[in-house]
């Protein structure tokens, strides 16, 4: 689902834009005619995985999709590097070298034998397209994720495989090559296989919404219907294959769209998908007991609890700090998530730079009832709150929450919504704030390690011109907190750990206005025949969402 990361609209000097998508044009010019590989494998062998996932893709543009699009996204494109969990680092993916030359610059030497989908190989000037594209959609009209290359000041193309990145400033480049999105390197040809000219126009954004691609990823796309079923198959020529030394990785991977938990159940057991991604909780006892496998996997997914604060009464400190301490937190894991999860502590998941358990809340109603007791209230105690259809985590809570409210005297009317209703909802806080709901759920994953992800949510930008941050549905707006927060930002692109004191600062400024709190950070549950698939470790990584790594899934019958 979400997303996730602010829409910031950075103006960058027309002149500048104009120049640099004549250097993309002048690169295409420099490419070779394709070469057709065989991509298929024979029909007698091939291995069909059938996954359900919960939400309909939103985009597969790998310089703009900024959600659900990230689990197609890092099957048919790659990065330059990827986090590795278990060390705490980064591997290396399309490079074989990462180098600090200086403080300034950094040079990437390519792999020799990666080829993109079409059967022409990656060079250093699609490294350098991928990367301006990104950057320069985010910067000039607001689209994706691009802020991630925001210490870049020019990249230069030293010769096929080689290309050196300069930065504005001492910038650690490393957590953006390795970005769970804007991050992917794709084939300048784009352009020629779009036959649009302009690398920044809708018209390229178009053909890539329609499942069209140039990755070099372990999978292509051979059907895209978002909102029922996308089909990916394997590419046989995918530099990958020798090192992951997988022959029984599936030949075609379906992700089918099941919103319903109960449906994915359904077909689970009657053995209509391989994979179930969203089952109701309760009955995971009953697929152990027929022999399904339940696969747990950690991850920096939390689900955040945000307040309408341009709106009475949320818009009261007192009645958003009385309400969270209205929370059972010590029980609320068990209570929602059924135990998959983790009680949150701050807006920062565990595991994730700058997590603290400092920050870990306790029920308390009768400081909550001291709270109301002490303020005027110049309206109902009748709170909207929204959730996300089919996401029953959220109903669970929803479910707790009014009835520990009731006991306030609060009443809340509770109204589940698809995901893009939601969302809209949750933006209405700028535009007609007494049309958005009081309280609004919104779930969140990283862009890339850096803390300012998280807190992100809540930066308010320039309303008065027109520039507001379309995640901040709370509507808040504190200058000592975006102050802060840009000074931890600029440090932490400069080194994370020396950040963190600074990132503790934003969350105590949080802490203290409670515009929004962390409910819990989510454990994803995957349940599957262990007698057809095995998963090995690298194909769930916490920094992806929802990715299921396939070149390490073994189809075993």
């Amino acid at each position: 689902m979400s997303i996730k990361t602010t829409y910031i609209v950075i103006a960058v000097a027309l002149v500048v834009a104009i120049a640099i998508v004549g250097i993309y044009l002048l690169y295409l010019s420099t490419a070779k005619p394709p070469i057709q590989p065989s991509t298929t494998t024979p029909t007698q062998q091939r291995r069909v995985v059938v996954y359900a996932y919960r939400d309909a893709i939103t985009g597969i543009d790998p310089s703009v999709e900024d959600d659900t699009g990230i689990m197609i996204l890092h099957l048919v494109y790659e990065t330059i590097l990827r986090y590795n969990p278990r060390t705490g680092g980064y591997d290396y993916v399309l490079a074989k070298e990462v180098k600090r030359v200086d403080d300034t610059t950094w040079r990437i030497v390519l792999k020799d034998d990666i080829k993109f989908h079409d059967g022409s190989p990656l060079t250093a000037y699609d490294v350098n397209f991928s990367i301006w594209r990104t950057k320069l959609l985010y910067e000039n009209l607001g689209k994706g994720l691009g802020y991630i290359w925001e210490c870049v000041e020019d990249i230069s193309v030293i010769d096929e495989k080689t290309v050196e990145i300069k930065t504005s400033y001492p910038c650690d480049i490393r957590p953006t090559l390795a970005g769970a999105y804007g991050a992917f390197i794709y084939s300048r040809k784009v352009l020629e296989l779009s036959g649009v000219k302009d690398p920044l126009s809708e018209e390229l954004i178009t053909w890539f919404n329609r499942g069209k691609e140039l990755g070099s990823g372990p999978y292509r796309i051979v059907k895209y219907e978002p909102e029922n079923e996308v089909v990916l198959e394997k590419f046989v020529d995918w530099w990958g294959w020798k090192e992951v030394n997988n022959p029984n990785a599936p030949d075609v991977v379906v992700i089918k769209i099941v919103e319903d938990p109960g449906e994915q159940e359904r077909l689970l057991r009657t053995g209509g998908i391989d994979i179930a991604s969203n089952i109701p909780r309760t009955s995971i006892k009953s697929l152990k007991d027929a022999g399904f496998e339940v696969k747990i996997v950690d991850t920096f997914h939390n689900f955040i609890l945000m307040f309408n604060v341009r709106r009475c009464p949320t818009n009261i400190t007192e009645v958003r700090k009385a309400i969270v301490y209205a929370i059972p937190w010590d029980s609320i894991v068990e209570q929602a998530v059924m135990g998959y999860g983790r009680k949150g502590s701050g807006l920062i998941p565990y595991g994730f730079p700058g997590y603290s358990s400092k920050w870990e809340l306790h029920q308390d109603l009768d400081k909550a009832k001291q709270l109301l007791n002490s303020i005027n209230i110049p309206c109902d105690l009748r709170l909207d709150m929204v959730i996300t259809q089919g996401y029953e985590e959220e109903e669970a809570f929803a479910k707790l929450l009014k009835a520990e409210l009731q006991k306030l005297g609060i009443q809340v009317d509770i109204k589940a919504l698809p995901w893009e209703q939601v969302k809209s909802m949750g933006q209405n806080v700028w535009s007609n704030p007494e049309e958005a709901p009081h309280m609004i759920i919104n779930d969140w994953w990283p862009t890339y390690l850096i803390p300012y992800d998280y807190f992100s949510l809540l930066e308010c930008l320039e309303p008065e011109e027109g520039i507001v941050n379309l995640w901040n549905w709370a509507g808040y707006c504190n200058k000592e907190f975006d102050d802060l927060l840009s000074k931890a930002y600029e440090e932490s692109l400069r080194d994370v750990t020396a950040s963190l004191p600074l990132y503790e600062e934003v969350q105590r400024i949080v802490y203290e206005d409670m515009p929004a709190v962390n409910l819990w950070d989510m454990q994803h549950i995957y349940v599957y025949s262990p007698q057809k698939l095995r998963f090995r470790e690298e194909a769930f990584n916490q920094l992806y969402t929802y990715v299921v790594f396939f070149q390490y899934v073994e189809v075993l019958k």
